[in-house]
């Protein structure tokens, strides 16, 4: 029975010193406001020693010369950790409250690749994408000759083709199910806005098909043949090829 009473005890105990909810490091203390040893933290990769006292730091001085880079190395943390919603945060915060800040360039590539870490595949909602996609856009008309300014470039082409495989995946379900207005509206919306894809021969071999079973034969051959002139690969000129037989003997793509 004493054992059992030491033991309630002792949990009992327990409890009251660490309280509830909240990690272990969270409980170990709310951080020193000490930027030196933040830094010294995450300049040795522990970011979990890093983080509460960035935060600390941040908060006891929130508009000095080294706020800036509390945030934006606070921010890395995050990231670091793959919180891409706080890492987010800070980011933003340095954003708007230091438009001086020489890490301003630097903050607005790292908010958008916190939306492009986000952002999931083709067959998903495509929120993160594109708000990626503006945020690196920006980025490139603000700062063209920056160092990341071909990192950004690589990931707009890469999210770019995301989005047109994504209108590709919609316009394909439409046509499946006979939905032929919905189709060619999402197809031209693809050749109109993501013309440069890898998906655009794609949707244009699509298109035709759409618009032979709608009976726009006229419109369906003038695709086939402008697709035709881009000098697509040899597999899908086959199949550009089959598709203009079939539309010149009067067959039509079921």
């Amino acid at each position: 029975m004493r054992a059992w009473i030491r033991a309630g005890l002792l949990a009992s105990l327990a409890a009251a010193c660490f309280g509830c909810g909240g990690t272990l490091h969270e409980r170990q203390g709310a951080g020193v406001a000490d930027f030196d040893a933040a830094k010294a933290a995450y300049d040795r990769g522990d970011y979990l020693d890093a983080i509460p006292d960035f935060k600390a730091y941040i908060e006891q001085f929130p508009g000095t010369d080294r706020t800036d880079d509390a945030l934006f190395d606070l921010g890395e943390c995050y990231l670091k950790q793959k919180d891409y919603a706080l890492a987010s945060g800070q980011f933003d915060r340095l954003l708007r409250d230091f438009p001086t800040s020489p890490l301003q360039a630097d903050a607005l590539f790292e908010l958008a690749r916190c939306d492009d870490l986000q952002s999931r595949g083709a067959p998903y909602d495509q929120s993160e994408t594109r708000r990626a996609l503006d945020r690196y856009n920006q980025f490139l008309d603000q700062y063209p000759d920056h160092a990341r300014s071909d990192d950004a470039r690589t990931r707009v082409r890469a999210l770019r083709d995301r989005l047109a495989e994504k209108r590709f995946g919609t316009a394909r379900l439409y046509w499946k199910l006979h939905q032929d207005v919905a189709a060619a509206h999402t197809l031209r919306g693809l050749l109109s806005e993501q013309s440069d894809s890898k998906w655009a021969s794609e949707g244009m071999l699509l298109l035709a098909d759409v618009l032979a079973r709608q009976g726009n034969q006229v419109e369906a051959v003038e695709t086939l043949k402008k697709l035709l002139a881009s000098g697509p690969e040899s597999d899908l000129r086959k199949r550009v090829d089959e598709r203009l037989r079939a539309l010149q003997g009067s067959g039509t793509p079921r």
